[in-house]
């Protein structure tokens, strides 16, 4: 009552017209506000659908590629995709093989390269093959096994065509034949002053181990896997290789331990004395080897020259994933020929050699340690 009384009628109305324009500036305000929340509200529901899009788009695409992954892998999982792409490497290999056109006017060393590279392919055959036995008929494995085995002879062939049998005549049916004898133990020294076939072909190895001494040298299966592995001019030395070589050239080694797990090719041994080798292979080839021990799986006859005082025992070296290894090396783990051995020296088919004998049991090692 006593404020009413004291408002005048011109005060009144200017408090009217204040309360007028405050409320227009609020109104006015409030509008402002709200178009701004509208405009944030359409531009995030555009960003947001445009972002679905994208998703179901990437999501559609993984889809898509996934199907086609399953497609392509179903295709390549089928007996059909098998035969037909193995036929077509075998016949590839078999041409390579038979020409001559190749090889003809390469050095023994391309030639023996030559091999080898066909070897390494086989041996990408044979893994096509392993990789395959989940899903083929058992006949087809064995039928393919038996073609990759035919090839790794005819290759084996091929090089002892390279590196024939020396021709000789028989003087005396129980005498043997050489042109020189063989050294004694005494005044035995490997000559390695001279360039050969195995020294030449370290240099095309993707692994090796070379002038050391007493040192324990390993190769992971990683490492290993078809490759071509060389040893040279090593003494004292412990060497361990776990996995599947392609093939291995061993050059002067003297008092040293060799370990190898399932080779695919060929191992070939030269110039070295008072060493253990204990190695499975498809072949193996010794020159000029002296006082040493073989612990020996190999599926050929193995071949020795110009050497004496070597033995030989069955394979007997065991470690963690050995059995996969011979799998996929192709080794026949059951064909051994470990006490066949061919000397290229002895030329008596009814005496035996007196440069190799078998280990007898009580002196071979019965546990060597992986």
């Amino acid at each position: 009552m006593l404020i009413t009384k004291y408002v005048t009628p011109e005060l009144s109305r200017d408090l009217s017209c204040l309360k007028m324009a405050d409320t227009g500036d609020v109104c006015l305000e409030e509008a402002n506000v709200t178009g701004k929340d509208v405009n944030f509200t359409q531009k995030k529901i555009h960003v947001t659908e445009r972002l679905q899009r994208r998703n179901d788009e990437r999501e559609a695409d993984i889809e898509k590629r996934k199907a086609m992954k399953e497609e392509k892998s179903a295709a390549h999982e089928s007996t059909d995709f098998f035969i037909e792409k193995f036929a077509r490497t075998k016949n590839e290999l078999e041409r390579k093989l038979e020409d001559e056109t190749d090889t003809a006017s390469a050095s023994k060393a391309d030639q023996l390269l030559y091999c080898d590279t066909i070897s390494a392919e086989i041996q990408k055959l044979q893994k096509f093959l392993t990789d395959s036995t989940l899903f083929l008929p058992s006949f087809e494995v064995q039928k393919a096994q038996a073609v990759i085995n035919k090839l790794q002879n005819d290759v084996q062939q091929k090089r002892e065509q390279l590196v024939p049998r020396k021709k000789f005549a028989f003087k005396s049916k129980k005498k043997q034949t050489t042109d020189k004898p063989l050294p004694t133990k005494a005044e035995h020294k490997p000559d390695v002053s001279q360039p050969n076939e195995t020294l030449r072909n370290i240099d095309f190895c993707e692994c090796n181990f070379k002038d050391l001494t007493s040192q324990t040298l390993t190769k992971g299966p990683d490492d290993l896997n078809q490759k071509d592995v060389a040893l040279s001019k090593l003494t004292d030395c412990t060497v361990k290789l776990y996995g599947t070589p392609g093939a291995i050239h061993i050059s002067s080694l003297e008092n040293c331990h060799v370990f190898t797990g399932p080779v695919s090719g060929s191992v070939f041994i030269e110039g070295c004395q008072n060493c253990v080798f204990v190695l499975p292979c498809q072949q193996l080839r010794v020159h000029s080897a002296y006082d040493s021990q073989f612990y020996l799986h190999v599926t050929s006859r193995a071949i020795i020259e110009d050497s004496s005082r070597v033995v030989f025992a069955p394979y007997n070296w065991s470690y963690e994933g050995l059995d996969e290894h011979y799998v996929v090396s192709g080794l026949d783990k059951s064909r051994n020929n470990w006490d066949d051995i061919d000397d290229f020296n002895w030329l008596a088919t009814d005496v035996h050699s007196p440069n190799w004998s078998v280990l007898e049991e009580d002196k071979r090692v019965k546990c060597w340690e992986a």
